[in-house]
């Protein structure tokens, strides 16, 4: 259920963004991979909302730094100030300050409603790997209680209440629902569970148990085949993300621990003998290192498969 404010901001904006249900199909579709239990009406509302709200605290933003340090200085030209203008130069700052306050302001509203636009699809990408992750773990346990003698449905509801499986536990829970609580049959609630999932793994792999199901084979022998599939895959993956992150490390050292340190030792001998600026020093220590360093934890905690 939508907060409070996500309903104050439909209440405002819901019957703008309810015509424009084609035109937010990709959104939509993003919402329903990310399991978020939102409309995508009220989701936009909100973003519209956040987004001027965000504007306006900009604008006092800049409003405020204009009035304790003043408007930045621009030099007359004729390129920017023609001839006819130079009655109006006694006004220049005003002038300025509105345009820097509109630009900025205007600027602020647009990444702030693109950023609630793309997110849904950032986070669905982002449970596609987690999804992904623990899809051989998962397949392995439906194996082995296959084996057991558990039937399909009753399969899934085990993985479903087993929150050690991750995003693979919500989304069995999602095919539990269609069977429980809508009346699908086993079929049927895979096939929508295929549909909405962020996986193409699990949708193949769920595919191929319509497949089964549907000729009226054993689940059984095509989830051991699976398993080892997965489990040749998951070694195969662990070895290229191995050999990934030494070429990582051994780039790191090399722009990030070798390079700066001889950079630093250059332009310290350089501007002792009067041949260099310490700006450049400066970025090196207070810029360059940690925004790279940060950059590449980023990157290894993105790459990095979750266990």
């Amino acid at each position: 259920m939508a907060n409070p404010y996500f309903i104050f901001a439909y209440n405002l904006f819901g019957k703008y963004y309810e015509k424009k249900r084609v035109e937010f199909f990709g959104l939509r579709h993003s919402l329903l991979k990310n399991r978020v239990d939102m409309a995508f009406d009220v989701y936009m509302s909100g973003a519209l909302l956040s987004s001027i709200l965000s504007a306006f605290v900009a604008l006092f933003g800049v409003s405020f730094l204009f009035l304790i340090f003043g408007v930045p200085e621009v030099k007359p030209t004729r390129i920017m100030f023609p001839g006819w203008m130079a009655p109006y130069l006694q006004y220049k700052s005003i002038v300025l300050g509105v345009f820097f306050g509109i630009l900025f302001t205007a600027l602020v509203f647009v990444i702030i409603y693109k950023l609630f636009l793309v997110y849904p699809s950032i986070m669905a990408g982002d449970r596609k790997r987690r999804i992904d992750s623990m899809l051989p773990y998962a397949v392995n346990y439906m194996s082995a209680m296959s084996g057991a003698g558990v039937l399909p449905v009753d399969l899934f509801r085990s993985l479903a209440n087993n929150d050690i499986y991750g995003e693979m536990a919500v989304e069995c829970r999602y095919l539990v629902r269609d069977l429980e609580i809508l009346g699908h049959d086993l079929v049927t609630a895979m096939k929508n569970l295929s549909v909405t999932t962020p996986s193409t793994a699990l949708q193949d792999f769920l595919q191929g148990a319509i497949t089964v199901v549907t000729s009226g084979g054993q689940l059984e022998p095509y989830f051991e085949i699976k398993t080892e599939q997965y489990i040749l895959e998951n070694r195969q993956n662990q070895k290229e993300f191995l050999e990934t992150l030494g070429l990582l490390g051994e780039t790191y050292v090399t722009a990030f621990v070798a390079g700066p340190l001889f950079l630093v030792v250059v332009i310290s001998i350089m501007s002792i003998m009067g041949n260099a600026q310490l700006i450049f020093l400066y970025v090196i220590i207070y810029a360059l290192i940690p925004i790279g360093s940060i950059m590449y934890v980023v990157l290894i905690s993105t790459l990095t498969p979750e266990a």
